[in-house]
Parts: structure tokens; C-alpha cells; sequence
């Protein structure tokens, strides 16, 4: 047997630890680079949503959460490798003015300074991951503000339900795609859906910006009304405004001070541009939308793309539009605009509401019972004064038998809650409601309809509902929903001439959208403005351009009743036709000047998240909404519409 000596141990020792040194190297290098760094990813994700307020480099995140969702669908691994991708990232981010966005959203900013060479790699330790944290938010409030607007909808008005909002994990979805797509760009673009409307405002806000940048138009000074065939010192400059945009198209050699033919078919587009009254006079509304400046429009385009994009979003290919700015109702069929028509909508005082739902049926030759209230403020107190008032109205007096009574006979002097009878008045053109309703039964009592007064289409305001939409052309609409061979013209002349109230069904149920957009541009690009008459383009505004915004996500919301009386007429709307016809107050006409020539494109309405004070009729107003699981933004006085 063998004994080892001190020298044969020593040497013995020390090979041993030499052997696992090799080994811990061998580990090293195979293993901990990338294991130690996703470590860290996944520690300081986990970290961050732990607390209240996340932030990195005084930038509050967007979602913890979701990033750590879409990071450990990848295990973790570092998306951002190499420069391309970083500037591939800033230059979408810089585009993101082009949707009306601001670029510092997406801390462009702070990864200028976090990264001046823009190469992730060249950071290390805790720099490398909190710069990969940032630019992964970065990207994802890109990926969803584009896709689904920056404003929430439900902090400038908590009712809002247009829509649910995304799913976070569909959110996080699509930030892994965009993460592991070798083009940050299509991917990001192949995510959205652009209806024509918001792609044609879009080209619109790229051609205003220009204009902004080259010194916009000049400010055209007061003075009296200026007529065709007038002379003026200010034509030049009007014909230098009107040129800038487009809307003068006439010989540039005209430079004299004479308001000649060219001008007026200048000046008359750019009225039905902006929505005035389209007579070529250049009165005071005409004079102030003209000198309403570049960067006010460019503000009020941006304004309208994030409206555009709260809808926009899985838009169906199928369904009614009712602007309320543009006072209009269209129809689109596979997503392109088939049919229009003009509409009257609610006041300022009693706005339309913004909501979205089904129109599920249509009612022809619709009766209609005056409530109680009406009868004690406007039927009694005019029958008594002459009780040949009822007839004029259209109204039948039924007692308690179904019998017709003659209002010569009724004792008026009987107190309205005790009258023996029920006022009514009967299918007819005469009749309130028209001949057709386009129903889509709703907490609000809001529908669209016919109407006898049918002179109110031929003004340029009409604002003068309480809330309910009256088409122009109700039979046209009716035919185009029921598509169907029977239901032809003589079809509906019989329906009437028979007067007996009836209802169909639609095959299938047509989604209703009723927006406001005060700006949007046609099939041939040009832009078009509308006045803020509900006074809501203001907080819009003030939160686009606000700190950057969390995430709309889904959220269900506790669906509510639809108001009982559907087959009724809205108290108030019933008000307005015991009125009869509201006196021409047009905001378009030259003796008056609509909001949209005030010195702000964007009329002063409540700041996000503010209780919107009550509207008057004589300037802007603003919308307290109501809720439903389909509905949103409704009306201040939308119960009483």
C-alpha cells in the first residue's frame, strides 16, 4: 500500500479546484449571458407592476402587465437587438403627426437621451433592460393609440360605450407580433383598419399642415357686407385666401379690387365647405370662418381623426351614419356611401346623443297619444282660448267608449288630469312623426323619423329637434332597408293611403352610428368644416394634447332598459311640434356668426373629466351623456329628446 507525501497532495488539491474552475467557466460561457439578462427583464417588469404609478426615466408606462404578457410569450428575450429597429421606430413614431398624434407620446424624448447612438446593445445591466422596457411601451401605446385613439372616450364622458375597447390580451398579441416582425412599420399598419372617411381626413390633416407651415392664409380685415359686382380694397386679399385653399380656381392675373364672377364661385364653395349659408355674400359668419387660422383647422382635423378612431375599429361593412355636425344620415353598403340625406338634429340646449345601436324595425303610419304633461302646458290652456286649436293641430278627442268627440263639446273648464279623454292624433302626412319611424329602441327615446314640416330641410342650420333625427327623405331610406321587391312604390302608397299603423321587421338588424364630426373630407379630398354647436371639439383637444394616456381597455359595462314609451313621441320633441315651426335663427346666414368664426377653431367647452355645463342656444354647448351597453356620449336632455 501506497502513502501519498505532502508535495504528491498538494498537487492533487490543486488540479482538483483547477477542474471545477474549468468547469464554472464552460458554465458561464454556455449559459448566463442571456439566462442572467432575462432574469433581469423578468425581475424589473415584475417590479414595475408592483407599483402604484409605474415609471422608467420619469415616463409613465402604459401597462406593465401587458408587456410582461407579450415578453413572456418570447421567454423573455430581448426584442430590441440593433440600431435598424430603433430608428425604424422613430421615424413611425414621428409619422404619428400625419394621425393627428404627438410623437413625444411614444418618449421619443427620453430615448434620445437613454440612447444617443440608438444601438440597445451597446447598454448594459439594469441601462439595457429599462431601455428595453421603454421602447416595448413605446411601441405599444403606438400600436393603440393609432389603432384605437389616445383619448378614452369614457374620461371626457363616463357613460361612453360605443365600443368595449381592446382586450388586454389582444393588445399584448399584437405587441408580440410587431416585436417579432422583421418590419416594425407594415406591421404596425397591418393592424389598423382604415375606413375610407379617416384615410381621406388623413391626406386632409398632411395638406393643412402644409399649409400651417407655409405661413397659412392672410386675415382678411372687417367691414361691411361684401356683394358680387362690389367694389373693395379687400378682394385681393379674399382672393388670395380663397386661392391658398383651393377654393378660388380663377385667373391669377385678376388682382383688381372688383368682386367679380370667379370670386363668387369662389366664395360660394368655400361656404359649402364650412356649412353656411350658400348665397356668395361676405357677411360676418362667412368673414370669420375665413379667418379662422391653418393651425386652428389642422387642431380640428386632429380632433376629428381621434373620433374617427374610436369608431373605426371593426367597422361593419353594413350601416347607417347619422352626422350630427354635418346634420346628414348615409347609408353604406360594403363599406362605401350609397345614399344621403339631409336631417334635422336635436338644439344645443336638447342635443342628439352620440351612441351606437341596431335599427331592428319600421313603423308605418305611426299614431300618436298627447302625454299628460302636454296636454296641461299646450293642448287645454289653447282649447280653452278656441277649442277649433285641437282640429288645427291634427288632433282626435276618443272618450272612454272609443268615440270621437267634437272639441265644441268638451267642458275646458275641466282640470286636464280629470278630462274623460284621450287625445290623439292619427296616422297622416299632417302627423308629428311622418309616416315611417326607423326604430332601435333605446334608453334615450331617440329615433330617426318623418316629419310634416318639411320646409325646415331647405335651411342650412338645422339644429331644431329636441334630440330625435328627422330624415328629408325617410321613404327612400325605408326602401333601401327593407330591400326587398315587394316593398316598391306602390307598395307604400298603399301602406298609407290605408293610414292603419303597421310594423315590419328588417331581415337582418342595421347598426346605427350616430357620430359628430365637425370636419371630414370627400371622395375628391377636399376638407369640410362644421360649426362646434355642442361646444365638444374643446376637450377633446385639451386631452389629445394632454400628458401621454393609459390604455382603453375592455370593460363590460351593465346594459340598460330601453325607455318604455318606443312607440311615443319624446316629451320634449312633442313640445316642439305643439310649437309649430321654430322661426328661421340660421347660424349660416350673413347677419350672424357662428361659432366656427369665433378666434378658436374650437369653441370653450368643460375640461376632460369636468361636468359639462348646461348649453344655450345662443353659443356652444356641451353633452352629459347617458349610459347603455351599445350607447355612448348621449345628450344632456337626451331622456327629454
Amino acid at each position: 500500500m501506497r502513502y501519498w507525501n505532502h508535495c504528491e497532495l498538494a498537487s492533487i488539491t490543486a488540479l482538483g479546484h483547477a477542474r471545477r474552475l474549468l468547469i464554472l467557466v464552460a458554465v458561464l460561457f454556455l449559459l448566463p449571458v442571456p439566462a442572467l439578462a432575462s432574469d433581469l427583464l423578468r425581475q424589473r417588469l415584475a417590479e414595475l407592476q408592483e407599483q402604484p404609478t409605474p415609471s422608467l426615466a420619469e415616463v409613465r408606462l402604459a401597462s406593465p402587465k401587458l408587456l410582461n404578457e407579450a415578453y413572456a410569450a418570447r421567454g423573455y428575450a430581448f426584442a430590441w437587438i440593433n440600431p435598424g429597429q430603433v430608428s425604424d421606430f422613430k421615424v413611425l413614431a414621428e409619422r404619428s403627426t400625419d394621425l393627428g398624434l404627438r410623437p413625444a407620446d411614444f418618449h421619443i424624448p427620453e430615448l434620445d437621451k437613454l440612447l444617443p447612438g440608438g444601438d440597445p446593445a451597446a447598454l448594459k445591466g439594469q441601462e439595457r433592460v429599462d431601455v428595453e422596457i421603454l421602447l416595448s411601451d413605446g411601441l405599444l401605446r403606438l400600436i393603440h393609440h393609432s389603432r384605437y385613439g389616445k383619448v378614452d372616450p369614457r374620461v371626457i364622458d363616463k357613460n361612453w360605450n360605443h365600443d368595449d375597447g381592446p382586450k388586454g390580451e389582444a393588445l399584448a398579441a399584437d405587441l408580440g407580433r410587431v416585436l417579432a416582425a422583421s418590419n416594425i412599420k407594415a406591421a404596425v399598419t397591418a393592424l389598423r383598419q382604415e375606413p375610407g372617411f379617416y384615410a381621406r381626413l388623413k391626406e386632409g390633416l398632411v395638406r393643412y399642415r402644409a399649409l400651417a407651415a407655409a405661413g397659412g392664409w392672410p386675415t382678411i380685415p372687417s367691414g361691411p357686407k361684401l356683394e358680387p359686382g362690389m367694389h373693395d380694397a379687400r378682394v385681393p386679399i379674399i382672393r388670395e385666401r380663397l386661392r391658398i385653399t383651393g377654393d378660388y380656381q380663377g385667373s391669377l392675373s385678376n388682382s383688381g379690387n372688383f368682386y367679380g364672377p370667379e370670386l363668387e364661385k369662389a366664395v360660394r364653395h368655400f361656404q359649402e365647405r364650412h356649412s353656411l349659408e350658400v348665397d356668395g355674400r361676405i357677411g360676418r359668419a362667412t368673414l370669420a370662418a375665413m379667418n379662422v387660422s391653418a393651425e386652428e383647422r389642422v387642431a380640428q382635423i386632429r380632433v376629428n381623426l381621434e373620433r374617427m378612431r374610436w369608431v373605426g375599429d371593426k367597422l361593419p361593412k353594413d350601416y347607417l351614419l347619422v352626422d350630427i355636425a354635418a346634420q346628414r344620415v348615409e347609408l353604406h353598403r360594403e363599406g362605401q356611401d350609397v345614399w344621403r340625406s339631409k336631417a334635422i338634429v336635436g338644439r344645443p340646449e336638447r342635443p342628439t346623443p352620440i351612441f351606437r345601436d341596431r335599427i331592428e324595425y319600421l313603423e308605418f303610419n305611426p299614431t300618436w297619444t298627447v302625454p299628460p304633461t302636454i296636454l296641461k302646458e299646450d293642448v287645454v290652456p289653447k282649447a280653452r282660448q278656441n277649442p277649433n286649436a285641437v282640429r288645427k293641430k291634427g288632433l282626435e278627442i276618443i272618450d272612454r267608449r272609443g268615440n270621437k268627440v267634437e272639441p265644441e263639446t268638451v267642458d275646458w273648464s275641466v282640470a286636464p288630469n280629470n278630462l274623460p279623454y284621450t287625445f290623439r292624433q292619427p296616422p297622416g302626412p299632417k302627423n308629428a312623426l311622418g309616416q315611417v319611424k326607423f326604430m332601435f329602441p333605446n334608453r334615450h327615446s331617440v329615433y330617426l323619423h318623418d316629419t310634416s314640416d318639411r320646409q325646415l330641410f331647405q335651411r342650412t342650420n338645422r339644429t331644431l329637434s329636441s334630440g330625435c333625427v328627422r330624415v328629408d327623405k325617410p321613404i327612400e331610406l325605408a326602401e333601401l332597408l327593407l330591400n326587398d321587391p315587394k316593398w316598391n312604390k306602390e307598395k307604400f302608397e298603399s301602406v298609407f293611403e290605408s293610414k292603419r299603423p303597421s310594423s315590419v321587421r328588417l331581415k337582418q338588424p342595421l347598426p346605427v352610428i350616430l357620430s359628430y364630426w365637425t370636419a371630414e373630407a370627400d371622395d375628391q379630398g377636399q376638407v369640410h368644416f362644421r360649426s362646434d354647436f355642442y361646444g365638444q371639439d374643446q376637450p377633446v383637444l385639451a386631452a389629445l394634447d394632454g400628458p401621454g394616456a393609459g390604455l382603453r381597455l375592455y370593460r363590460p359595462v351593465q346594459a340598460e332598459a330601453p325607455a318604455k314609451d318606443q312607440n311615443d313621441i319624446p316629451e320634449a320633441e312633442a313640445k316642439d311640434w305643439m310649437a309649430g315651426t321654430p322661426p328661421a335663427d340660421d347660424a349660416g346666414k350673413e347677419g350672424q356668426v357662428s361659432n366656427q368664426g369665433a378666434k378658436k377653431a374650437t369653441p370653450t367647452g368643460p375640461k376632460p373629466n369636468a361636468t359639462p355645463p348646461k348649453a344655450k342656444s345662443a353659443a356652444p354647448g356641451s353633452i352629459k351623456p347617458a349610459p347603455k351597453l351599445r350607447e355612448s356620449l348621449a345628450g344632456a336632455s337626451a331622456r327629454a329628446s
